[in-house]
C-alpha cells in the first residue's frame, strides 16, 4: 500500500513503500518525485505518547525566523516542514536528504578501510574542522545538540564534508521556549548529567564541549573511549568518579595501536586533554586555527 502525505498547504506527495532507514522512534522514507528530500514518520506507539510535544517542536524548529539559516544549511539535515497523512493527523516532517557513512565507522578501527580505504590523520582533521564548524554556528543560535552519537553524524567520502542527522532530538530556545534534548548515550554524558532526567535538564555549553571531546578523542583514536579502562570500570563509572586513565596518574591505557597513537599525537593536543577532567578546553583550543595547523604539521 502507498503512503501518501501533504503539507500544511494540502500539497501531497508520495513516499516510497518501504523506509531506507528507522530506528526506535520513526522511519525515514524515500521521496521518488523529490530525490533531494525524504519524510521521517514518527512510529504510531511514539506520536501516542509524545505527538503534541514533537509537532509543537518541529514547527517551531522549522517555521522561527532565528532558525532560518539553519533550515538551509548543507550540513545539517533540518526540519523543513511538518508532513499530515491522508487524514489530517500530523506524522511526521520533510528534510533534505543527507548521504555520506556514519561517522562511527570512519572511528572502527578496521570498518573504516572499506568505506575509506585511503584515510589519514589529515582526513580526519578536515572532516572534524568541518564537524566544529557547523557546531560553532548551531552553538551561536542557541542549539545544544545533546545527543552526540558517532552515528548522527554522516561524513562524505569524496570530501570532507559532515552532515549532521536526527536534529530533532537537539535542544532549541524559540522566544522563551525551550524544548530539550531528552537523550543521549550515558557514555558520551557530562558527570553532572549523569542518572538525571535528560527531559528535565538544560543543556549546556560546557556539557555540550565535554560529549564532543568525547567524539573527538573517539575519532582519533579509532573509536577507543577516553575512559574506557584496561582491567578497570567502564567508561561511565570512570565519568561519574572522574578518573580519566590518559592523565596525569592514570593507569590502564590499552597497549598495542591505541597506546602508539596516543603517544604520537601532538604535546599541545594531549596537553589540553591531561590538564582538565573532564577534557572540554580541548574543543576551546581546536577551535583555533594556530591549533589546526599545529596538529596538521605534526603528522
Amino acid at each position: 500500500m502507498s503512503l501518501t502525505v501533504r503539507n500544511a498547504a494540502g500539497e501531497s506527495v508520495q513516499l516510497a513503500d518501504s523506509p531506507f532507514a528507522q530506528g526506535g522512534e520513526a522511519a525515514v522514507h524515500a521521496v521518488p518525485n523529490f530525490p533531494s528530500v525524504v519524510v521521517k514518520l514518527y512510529h504510531p506507539q511514539v506520536l501516542q505518547k509524545r505527538s503534541d510535544a514533537l509537532r509543537t517542536k518541529i514547527d517551531a524548529m522549522s517555521s522561527d525566523p532565528k532558525l532560518a539559516g539553519l533550515k538551509q544549511h548543507p550540513g545539517l539535515a533540518w526540519p523543513r516542514f511538518s508532513v499530515l497523512d491522508e487524514r489530517g493527523q500530523w506524522r511526521g516532517y520533510a528534510m533534505r536528504k543527507a548521504a555520506g557513512v556514519r561517522m562511527n565507522v570512519l572511528a572502527h578501527a578496521m570498518a573504516y578501510r572499506e568505506q575509506f580505504p585511503d584515510l589519514d590523520r589529515p582526513a580526519v582533521v578536515a572532516y572534524l574542522l568541518n564537524l566544529l564548524g557547523t557546531l560553532k554556528e548551531l552553538h551561536a543560535a542557541g542549539v545544544m545538540v545533546g545527543d552526540y552519537n558517532l552515528a548522527n553524524f554522516l561524513c562524505d567520502p569524496d570530501s570532507d564534508t559532515v552532515t549532521l542527522i536526527d536534529c530533532d532530538s537537539w535542544q532549541l530556545n524559540v522566544t522563551g521556549n525551550i524544548y530539550r534534548c531528552p537523550v543521549a548515550a550515558p557514555d558520551m554524558l557530562a558527570p553532572e548529567l549523569q542518572g538525571k532526567e535528560l527531559a528535565k535538564i538544560n543543556r549546556t555549553l560546557e556539557s555540550e564541549l565535554f560529549s564532543l571531546s568525547i567524539l573527538i578523542f573517539k575519532a582519533l583514536m579509532l573509536g577507543r573511549h577516553p575512559y574506557d579502562v584496561v582491567g578497570g570500570a567502564g567508561p561511565v563509572e570512570n565519568i561519574r568518579n572522574g578518573y580519566f586513565p590518559y592523565g596525569q596518574g592514570g593507569g590502564g591505557i590499552p597497549k598495542g595501536p591505541w597506546f602508539n597513537i596516543w603517544s604520537h599525537l601532538p604535546f599541545k593536543l594531549k596537553e589540553q586533554l591531561i590538564l582538565r577532567q573532564p577534557p572540554n578546553w580541548i574543543c576551546r583550543w581546536w577551535r583555533g586555527w594556530s591549533g589546526c595547523r599545529f596538529y596538521c604539521g605534526c603528522l
